[in-house]
């Protein structure tokens, strides 16, 4: 008995039949499971707090959602202005396409209507020009009268070149009068002097105040180039 005395332990504890309470400790993994979700949860929120979106507050939702609700209005505003705009415009485009069509209509009538017109000036500029010599510029014919004891003097002078398909020729007429002042003595002056751009037939027409109350008995007519000093042709008229 004394050498097995000294130490006596329990070999086989716990027993079912001892009724002493033991003290149960939580499990390490639990432990670090629940301190690793409590550090991962408390980061996040730090993280979101720090450098995440700004939470709205109550009346900044309400804000914004307002805002939202008025866009929305005002695209469906403007879908329907546009709407008005497309249908004016379809609108529009047909009216001006048949204004277009009768214009076409219309400018087709005037053109068979000018057609006998046209036909009768060829046929009066072909007799106009008949037997007149062209240096290019043909003058077909020119009448000046001026009233006795009048200073005022009206002329009509008409000129043609030989067939339409020439280009414009510019030029100038100059007319010298001779005649009688009023005081009987004889003289003669350039008193008329009238640029033109002639294509196939050009009627001049004016009246000039004579220098001097010159009584005018004859003019002389010549044509000039617009620049030229020669005279290309000149007629001689008695005056009415």
């Amino acid at each position: 008995m004394g050498l097995f005395g000294g130490s006596r332990r329990q070999v086989f504890k716990p027993s079912p039949y001892d009724t002493r309470r033991r003290r149960r400790k939580l499990p390490k993994w639990f432990v670090l499971l629940v301190v690793g979700i409590l550090i991962g949860s408390g980061g996040t929120l730090i993280l979101q707090a720090s450098y995440g979106p700004k939470r709205l507050t109550v009346l900044e939702s309400q804000k914004l959602t307002d805002d939202l609700a008025a866009v929305t209005l005002d695209r469906q505003q403007l879908q329907a202005d546009l709407t008005e705009l497309q249908r004016q415009l379809d609108a529009g485009q047909s009216s001006a396409e048949q204004t277009i069509a009768d214009l076409r209509t219309e400018i087709a009538t005037l053109n068979e209507r000018m057609q006998p017109l046209r036909d009768e000036v060829d046929l009066f500029t072909k007799a106009l020009s008949a037997g007149v010599k062209f240096d290019p510029v043909g003058i077909t014919g020119a009448s000046f009268e001026q009233a006795n004891g009048s200073d005022k003097l009206q002329y009509q002078v008409v000129l043609v070149q030989e067939d339409d398909q020439q280009p414009v020729y510019d030029g100038r007429i100059e007319v010298t009068f001779d005649g009688r002042y009023p005081n009987g003595r004889a003289g003669a002056v350039k008193a008329l002097v009238v640029p033109f751009s002639l294509k196939h037939y050009e009627h001049l027409t004016g009246s000039i105040d004579m220098p001097n109350s010159l009584q005018a008995s004859r003019a002389t007519l010549r044509v000039y180039q617009a620049d030229g000093k020669r005279a290309l042709s000149y007629r001689t008229y008695q005056v009415n």
